[in-house]
């Protein structure tokens, strides 16, 4: 099966999945008696996200460009989106908008955003670097099955080295949160995934608006 129609098959059981982690999340963000159903939730959830990207992973060995660019995702999804996915430092501005991290943690939260920018800024500087052997290639008329080559092994590394950013920014928030706001914090993280990675109605239209509002 081709990657794309594999992995939309895939994303509409995975978001069925994380609303019902979502829904257990909301239960528990209420009653509070329950600690350990409250750690587990967070496992469950953790584990979910696991999945996704190492699911995304293997398809993008098939497919590197499907892999940096999911095709059925609306405009307005498609401007938030790095490297397949939404933007590494969302999981900050998230917690952070959500006024759920304590004022003490505050700078934690800032350290984290800056090395997960430098991270960011690392694999787009990788990404120049091949682009610019790419243009020496043509310039010195490289064979285009090399070319090929180079451009999909470039599309691979960038969309599997940005889920890896993508789930240590969510580790390092979830790290630091206390208990009950990791919880609301992965509840609202819940809601964000589910709306961006779903699959568009109309996904064959490129003129789409529906989705990630």
């Amino acid at each position: 099966m081709h990657s794309k129609e594999s992995f939309k098959l895939f994303i509409q059981s995975w978001i069925d999945g994380l609303n019902a982690i979502v829904t257990r999340l909301q239960s528990v963000l209420v009653d509070t008696q329950h600690e350990s159903d409250q750690h587990d939730l967070i496992s469950a959830f953790m584990d979910h996200q696991e999945l996704l990207f190492s699911t995304k992973g293997s398809l993008t060995s098939e497919d590197p460009v499907f892999g940096a660019h999911l095709p059925w995702i609306n405009s307005f999804c498609r401007a938030l989106q790095w490297y397949g996915g939404w933007r590494q430092t969302a999981a900050f501005r998230l917690a952070e908008s959500s006024q759920m991290v304590p004022p003490e943690q505050a700078s934690a939260i800032e350290e984290m955003r800056v090395t997960t920018k430098a991270e960011e800024a690392a694999l787009e500087q990788d990404a120049s670097s091949v682009e610019i052997g790419i243009i020496k290639a043509v310039l010195n008329g490289g064979g285009m099955r090399s070319m090929d080559l180079t451009i999909k092994a470039l599309f691979r590394r960038l969309a599997m080295s940005a889920d890896m950013i993508r789930m240590d920014a969510i580790r390092r928030v979830v790290g630091m949160l206390p208990l009950a706001e990791t919880i609301g914090y992965l509840l609202l993280l819940g809601k964000m995934e589910a709306n961006f990675y779903g699959l568009d109605d109309d996904d064959d239209d490129d003129d789409d608006d529906g989705g990630c509002d």
